[in-house]
């Protein structure tokens, strides 16, 4: 089994896996009355601003409906529009007023082709309804994820003060081994979600040195789980193998050693060559090569499960909160608005929860509580005259 490959597919290679990833843009904002709304945002060319192609799946993540208010603006542009779709004539009139500019391939100078940014509301009358109600498309990986939203809202007289959570839940895999027998919680932790920082007050040299020993850590987590489901499955099928080279009781007790010894951390495991290299023979080989072979059926079945299929979509995310924000450890923030990297690579050790708070001021209090302090004030130092009869 070509382990290098099936990492990359999975998780191990984030960069790798991502690159080639157009993430989704979804924003969520919070009302001080409780209520929301969720939008997405997306570039859109031609078709789609004369609404000929808003039926693709791939578009945007959600189902276009009437619950959906659509708006668009150019790309380089802050007037809102809320027409849609356009005419053919209004768009001909817009494209007729773009910049001339020069084709990068012929070097003919040429119109430039508009870019319009599309952006789809929904508004919520609670984040119970949203929790209730918001769907992605079916098409979409994440359609079956069962997302819990929650809203706690604390009036304190002078501040009303809002947490906010949507948890996300853990990815489930056919892994036996946990990842705690390889790392400890909080690298597992940092790992997979970039918290808590465990390398605060390294340099740079000492964080790589230290990032280094981790992914070694984890590449042995991974290796050791599908090493031990496909040499299970080995065993399990032993009797289909012809002129087997060892005996089915020595073949299961030399796992772990063989493990420890030709694989361990990694990153290019060939189970059939490794066993072939270890007991001398080229039966393995053979037996993976048959149409028949479990192992084989195994190998190519294992892009298609569904937890791989979570890691072909993310969501460049942010949240904003009513009034002053206090932020999370490790959470960006872009003005008031909170920006979080959301994809299943965080979902692998636990849930993983995004977590708001913030408080508003409540003006009215304020001006309340200075006049009953103005009125008290005032009566302690004001004396009616006494009245002489």
């Amino acid at each position: 089994m070509k382990t290098h490959t099936r990492i990359l597919i999975f998780i191990a290679a984030v960069c790798a896996l991502t690159s080639c990833i157009e993430p989704d843009n979804m924003l969520t904002v919070i009302n001080p009355d409780g209520s929301c709304y969720r939008i997405f945002s997306s570039n859109a060319g031609s078709n789609s601003i004369l609404g000929k192609d808003l039926a693709d799946q791939n578009f945007v993540p959600i189902d276009i409906d009437s619950t959906w208010k659509i708006t668009w603006r150019l790309d380089d542009s802050t007037q809102i529009h809320t027409n849609f779709p356009i005419s053919q004539s209004e768009y001909d009139s817009i494209a007729a007023g773009m910049p001339n500019e020069k084709d990068p391939g012929t070097h003919k100078i040429q119109k430039k082709n508009p870019i319009f940014q599309l952006t789809f509301r929904r508004d919520y009358k609670s984040v119970a309804e949203m929790a209730s109600t918001f769907k992605l498309n079916k098409s979409h990986a994440w359609s079956t994820m069962k997302v819990k939203y929650s809203l706690e809202k604390k009036f304190r007289w002078f501040y009303t003060y809002y947490t906010y959570k949507e948890t996300y839940p853990k990815i489930k895999t056919f892994f036996k081994t946990p990842i705690d027998s390889f790392m400890t919680k909080d690298e597992a932790t940092y790992w997979f979600k970039g918290e808590p920082n465990i390398y605060k007050g390294m340099n740079g040299v000492e964080i790589r040195e230290a990032i280094g020993s981790l992914e070694d850590k984890y590449n042995h987590w991974f290796n050791k789980n599908l090493w031990d489901i496909e040499y299970d499955l080995l065993i399990k099928n032993y009797d289909l193998m012809a002129s087997a080279p060892v005996s089915k009781d020595s073949l299961s007790r030399c796992k772990d050693t063989i493990f420890e010894s030709k694989v361990k951390g990694d990153k290019d495991v060939d189970m059939q060559k490794i066993l072939n290299n270890y007991f001398k023979t080229k039966a393995f080989s053979i037996y993976w090569a048959t149409g028949e072979s479990p192992l084989k059926k195994f190998e190519n079945q294992f892009e298609k499960q569904e937890f791989i299929s979570y890691f072909g979509k993310e969501f460049n995310y942010n949240l904003c909160m009513p009034g002053r924000v206090t932020p999370k450890e490790n959470v960006v923030m872009n003005g008031d608005t909170l920006n979080f990297k959301l994809t299943a690579y965080r979902m692998v050790y636990n849930d993983y929860v995004i977590e708001a708070e913030s408080r508003k001021a409540n003006i009215w209090a304020f001006i309340v509580s200075g006049l009953i302090l103005a009125l008290a004030i005032g009566s302690f130092w004001y004396k009616p005259k006494r009245r002489i009869n």
